[in-house]
């Protein structure tokens, strides 16, 4: 049983789990959603029940089998870390299909249910890093299911049209992802550094400052024409250069999620 001071002291890993959770489920979402695209409407909304519905079922075995190895383990910290960072960089150095654009396929509905599962089980590996990254308490991590479940159900939708109205929220997602496979790395290879093992508070407190702050760079033109030459000249091949090792290493997983594109 979880007492209600347990709760108290996890709150700032709780809301921030919260807030991850939410975001990349969204994301998720409206890739699977592409995946089936290409279904008549009435058998759209079937196909991606029953795919996201399997899909969780199979996050949750992946959540138990995977978590403890990954907080155990220092190769699958470093995997995990590394494939958090190839997610970001990868957004943001290759080109995406455009919004409302359908994928040409001629999957029946047996075959787009198999593949929503796949696709969106696969791309809620980033989920379990991310809940394992932020907690070492295991009902805490065990918590990302249910935020996922309940919060998405409950809020998805206007999740979603937030995200629409925000488009800049799509890219804050993959910020929060980089920022967390550095800190998982940081926490890993450097632990005699004070620096890399936040408390949970400030992870908190970091990653609302990085959606106010691409809200805030998303409203002010003057600001992205002041730093666009820094993220075209500096950040965007750094991130290039980063990306190229890691696509190679994830590669089996890249041309899987690539059915989402």
């Amino acid at each position: 049983m979880i007492e209600w001071y347990e709760i108290q002291e996890q709150w700032p890993t709780l809301a921030a789990m919260a807030i991850i959770e939410v975001l990349l489920s969204v994301d998720n979402m409206m890739a699977v959603s592409a995946v089936a695209a290409h279904l008549p409407s009435k058998q759209r909304p079937l196909a991606l029940g029953i795919g996201t519905l399997g899909a969780y079922v199979l996050r949750v075995v992946a959540l138990l089998v995977t978590a403890p190895l990954i907080s155990m383990s220092f190769w699958a910290k470093i995997l995990g870390a590394l494939y958090m960072m190839h997610l970001a960089a990868s957004h943001f150095t290759r080109p995406h299909a455009p919004e409302g654009s359908v994928r040409e396929v001629q999957w029946g509905f047996a075959k787009t249910v198999l593949m929503v599962l796949l696709v969106d089980f696969l791309l809620t590996t980033d989920n379990i890093i991310a809940a394992v990254s932020m907690s070492k308490v295991v009902w805490v991590v065990c918590s990302s299911v249910l935020f996922g479940v309940v919060l998405v159900g409950f809020l998805g939708r206007y999740t979603i049209r937030v995200v629409r109205r925000f488009p800049v929220l799509s890219d804050s997602i993959y910020v929060l992802i980089g920022w967390i496979g550095l800190l998982l790395l940081a926490e890993t290879t450097t632990k005699s550094l004070q620096i890399a093992h936040l408390t949970d508070l400030q992870k908190f407190l970091v990653l609302v400052e990085i959606i106010l702050v691409t809200l805030v760079y998303d409203a002010m033109p003057s600001l992205q024409r002041l730093l666009h030459p820094f993220f075209k000249g500096v950040l965007l091949p750094v991130l290039r250069v980063l990306d190229y090792p890691l696509s190679l290493l994830f590669w089996p997983i890249r041309k899987l999620t690539a059915l989402a594109d």
